[in-house]
C-alpha cells in the first residue's frame, strides 16, 4: 500500500467489520472472509495487512505504543535438595585414604584382575 493511501486498509475493514464479524461466527476462516471480500471489491489491501486487525473490534494487532500484557504468575527460581548430605558422609563425601575397602589403580595387571574378581 503507497503512502498516500496510509490508514486506508483500516477504513476499509472498519466499514466491512459487520459482516467480517457475521462471517466470524459462521466458521469461515479469515482466508476466506478476505477471499470473499476482495472479490466483492470491499477490501483492496493485500491478505497480510487484511490479517493485522481483529475481527472482533477493527482494531489492528500490531499497534506500535502498546507494549505486550503480562499474564500469569512471574517464573519464581527455587533451589532444590543438595545432592550430598551437609555432613560430609554420604555416597558423594569420599573415602578417606586409611580405611577404603576400594583402591584406584591406573595400571591393572592380569594377576590384579584375577585376585579381586575371584
Amino acid at each position: 500500500m503507497s503512502q498516500k493511501n496510509k490508514g486506508y486498509a483500516r477504513v476499509e475493514f472498519r466499514a466491512n467489520l459487520e459482516k467480517i464479524k457475521e462471517l466470524t461466527k459462521q466458521g469461515y476462516t479469515k482466508k476466506a472472509i478476505y477471499e470473499q471480500l476482495h472479490g466483492e471489491g470491499k477490501v483492496s489491501m493485500t491478505y497480510i495487512h487484511f490479517c493485522r486487525f481483529d475481527p472482533y473490534t477493527g482494531q489492528s494487532l500490531r499497534s506500535r505504543n502498546s507494549s505486550p500484557a503480562i499474564t500469569g504468575t512471574p517464573a519464581v527460581r527455587t533451589v532444590s535438595a543438595l545432592p550430598v548430605p551437609l555432613r560430609g558422609d554420604g555416597p558423594h563425601a569420599g573415602q578417606s585414604d586409611n580405611d577404603s575397602k576400594f583402591s584406584f589403580k591406573k595400571k591393572v595387571t592380569q594377576e590384579d584382575l584375577e585376585t579381586d574378581l575371584v
